[in-house]
């Protein structure tokens, strides 16, 4: 079950923990620049939400630059948390535009520039024997073409150039007058902390509480506790069970205790178990395995009359998510 920042949501909790240095992508090197600003980021998010793609861990909150055509002009790579979807965008004359967007499926790559033109790509399994390719090559740091054409073995069944149909002859001639390709090597990321640390206030507790509300933490977590309506009633503040409610996404009225999981519900393995809990700044913080996917949650708790009260929860966004389908693309 997918958790999405709202707009408002990103834009107030934007702070960025940098990594520093120049990042090179392939041959070139994009010079470290100002840092996007917050609005930028938000339009990026804005225009992937929006984009028809297949979108997989949201938010996007790991960026770095690439220069994609070596006009001098960064452009700006993102990806999710797990590194298994992402997108890249154009910030030229001070405008947002997606580029194009990468997924589990149709990883990302690119051509040596040529011409002045630079070449971000994207391509994989279609189903069966076929292959999807696409190439958008970008000029002065702007789209200027769109190909794309579906490959059945050997022979080439649909092929299209800026929106329009071609025929095959033409898509294999295209493909013939692209330069080397030349993969899309990762530099080092730099981390948006798009934690919402609003959700989830500081209690002041005893070490004594400290331990009696990490092991129900686990209690709770390992035997699925958080799926039953009255256990939430019994144990989650107003504040929380009003989070669980707005965080409900179907019709009617119910809990969203898919909070407590990590941001995927399609594990594949029967393993839910709390691996470590820590105590950070007044929040407790638990990592566990969903089925196969490790992630970490935040929750504000407190004790009271010998009961613990959950106050909030929220997913810890610096949290390097393991996703058990990442990077088997080849396997669909």
């Amino acid at each position: 079950m997918k958790k999405v920042l709202t707009l408002a949501a990103l834009l107030a909790a934007l702070s960025f923990a940098a990594c520093g240095g120049n990042t090179k992508t392939g041959a070139q090197t994009a010079e470290k620049a100002d840092t996007p600003s917050e609005a930028d980021f938000a339009a990026m998010q804005q225009l992937y939400d929006d984009a028809e793609d297949d979108h997989g861990w949201m938010p996007l909150c790991k960026w770095q630059y690439v220069d994609l055509d070596g006009d001098g002009i960064n452009e700006v790579w993102m990806r999710d948390r797990a590194e298994e979807y992402g997108a890249m965008f154009s910030l030229a004359g001070g405008q947002v535009s997606l580029i194009g967007i990468e997924t589990d499926r149709f990883r990302a790559y690119t051509l040596e520039p040529k011409d002045g033109k630079g070449y971000f790509c994207k391509g994989g399994p279609a189903g069966g024997p076929s292959y999807y390719t696409e190439v958008i090559t970008v000029k002065d740091s702007r789209v200027v073409e769109r190909f794309n054409q579906l490959q059945v073995y050997d022979d080439i069944d649909g092929a299209g150039l800026n929106g329009e149909e071609i025929s095959a002859d033409k898509a294999r001639a295209y493909m013939k007058t692209l330069p080397e390709v030349k993969e899309l090597e990762p530099g080092e990321w730099n981390l948006l902390d798009l934690t919402d640390y609003t959700r989830v206030p500081v209690h002041e507790n005893s070490a004594k509480d400290d331990k009696l509300i990490m092991d129900f933490i686990t209690e709770m977590y390992n035997n699925s506790l958080y799926t039953e309506e009255e256990f939430l009633k019994e144990h989650c503040t107003p504040r929380m069970l009003q989070q669980l409610l707005d965080d409900y996404e179907y019709d009617g009225e119910g809990y969203a205790f898919w909070d407590f999981r990590s941001e995927s519900n399609d594990g594949f393995s029967d393993e839910n178990a709390v691996i470590k809990i820590e105590k950070i700044d007044g929040r407790y913080y638990y990592e566990a395995n969903d089925a196969g996917y490790i992630f970490r949650n935040i929750l504000s708790a407190f004790v009271e009359n010998g009961k613990v009260m959950f106050d909030g929860i929220t997913v810890d966004a610096t949290y390097e998510v393991f996703d058990p389908f990442a990077n088997d693309a080849e396997e669909y």
